[in-house]
């Protein structure tokens, strides 16, 4: 934390990386706010685990879609206020949710949602590389990861707590009553740079154009087909080709793992939502100790190696979690939620740890030439994995029941272990 602060200090725009971050944290958060209601939303309106993960395939799939075209609007309209417009679609979607009577006007707020939410990343990262110079970039985007996590952690507390309390609606209402308050905040208080204006275009004081203009002057299809060329321009190697199957393989284990942990602890385990969300907790908050501490391992060990044990302890945890039913009859429930408290905190840091290796793998993979376009896919590829978890694994646990589907998540972390041990054995990147 003091190291944070002291990033914090010296970044040359303090302040409106500060309010970014804090919209990286709210963006995050409205990102994860069903996962913690899932066993209240199948109670109270009748449905499926499969219904339940639809609605974070919906909104996740949306979110990927839109990101594209939220990014070609904004330089047209100005990032912040596309993403100031995001984040407001984003609450005021919730407050739809938490009028919903049926599953189908949930499911279209979620979708609405995830429009909203699309905006977010082709904005926030925009202005944070457009606010701060190249010596500050890193310290700047380690402040706007922190502001991330922190969204992403608070999510159970806050929304598992008033829902417990007052229901999942009203834990909807509060949510959105927060993000519009927030959005007034941001509104007023972000001081937009004077930023360069491109060859041929006038600049917006918040960084879009007044005027029609992109590559070579070409308009928004011309930029679209520049984009996508861009994209594609990377060698499709054997260990290019494992990392995308890994990275699509720890998206959709990290979504399945979200989307029904509290659901596994109610339904399958027997505990309070209230208990439940207080452990979905301890594993995102392992999981931000991961991001940090795997990151460090991975600059000074193997990072194939690392990978395939943090899958490994993952698949461990997961498949041992199949015998606590029987614990709790055996030894009592305080015990067995203590066994949990330490699964769930090593299950963290373990599904946590691939994703600083995986992307440090990526680095190594990529080129000069290559790496936007390597990275450009491979974000397209774990959006993918992000849509279908929660779908795959709510079918399962429909038909097995949740309390079978989420320790089955096992199996895919045998495939992730399966493929850091494949990438060693195609060699290093070129």
């Amino acid at each position: 934390m003091r190291e944070l602060l002291a990033e914090y200090r010296d970044i040359d725009h303090p302040r409106n990386i500060g309010l970014i971050s804090l919209s990286h944290g709210i963006n995050e958060f409205y990102s994860i706010v069903i996962p913690p209601i899932v066993p209240l939303l199948v109670t109270d309106l009748g449905i499926t685990y499969a219904q339940a993960g639809l609605l974070l395939t919906v909104f996740f799939a949306m979110y990927s879609l839109f990101q594209l075209p939220a990014g070609l609007v904004a330089d047209r309209l100005g990032k912040k206020r596309v993403l100031v417009a995001g984040l407001a679609a984003m609450a005021g979607s919730l407050g739809l949710a938490s009028t919903a009577g049926s599953y189908e006007a949930l499911l279209a707020a979620q979708a609405l949602a995830g429009i909203g939410g699309s905006t977010y990343h082709p904005t926030g990262m925009s202005l944070v590389s457009d606010l701060e110079r190249e010596a500050t970039e890193g310290r700047a985007m380690g402040v706007f990861g922190f502001g991330g996590m922190l969204g992403v952690a608070a999510a159970p507390v806050v929304v598992g707590g008033v829902a417990a309390v007052f229901g999942w609606r009203a834990a909807l209402i509060a949510a959105a009553v927060g993000g519009l308050a927030f959005v007034a905040v941001f509104q007023v208080a972000f001081r937009a740079p004077d930023f360069a204006p491109d060859a041929g275009s006038e600049a917006e004081p918040d960084g879009g154009v007044a005027a029609e203009s992109g590559e070579d002057g070409a308009g928004p299809v011309a930029r679209l087909r520049g984009r996508v060329a861009r994209t594609l321009r990377f060698r499709m190697t054997p260990g290019v080709a494992v990392l995308t199957a890994i990275t699509f393989l720890i998206s959709l284990q990290l979504r399945a793992l979200h989307t029904f942990a509290t659901g596994f602890l109610v339904d399958g385990v027997g505990r309070t939502t209230s208990v439940a969300n207080g452990l979905f907790f301890v594993m995102l908050a392992a999981s931000a100790v991961a991001s940090i501490w795997v990151g460090g391992l991975a600059d000074r060990f193997d990072r194939r190696l690392i990978g395939a044990v943090a899958a490994g302890v993952t698949s461990v945890v997961l498949g041992g979690m199949v015998v606590l039913p029987a614990l709790d009859g055996a030894v009592g429930r305080w015990p067995t939620t203590a066994v949990l408290a330490v699964s769930f905190g090593l299950l963290g840091l373990a599904v946590y740890g691939c994703s600083p290796v995986k992307n440090a793998l990526i680095s190594e993979y990529a080129t000069e030439e290559s790496s936007g376009s390597l990275f450009g896919v491979m974000q397209t590829t774990s959006a993918v994995g992000s849509a279908l978890g929660p779908a795959l694994f709510g079918a399962v646990a429909t038909d097995l029941g949740v309390g079978v589907a989420f320790p089955l998540v096992a199996a895919v972390s045998l495939l992730i272990a399966a493929g850091f041990v494949a990438l060693g054995r195609v060699g290093r990147a070129p």
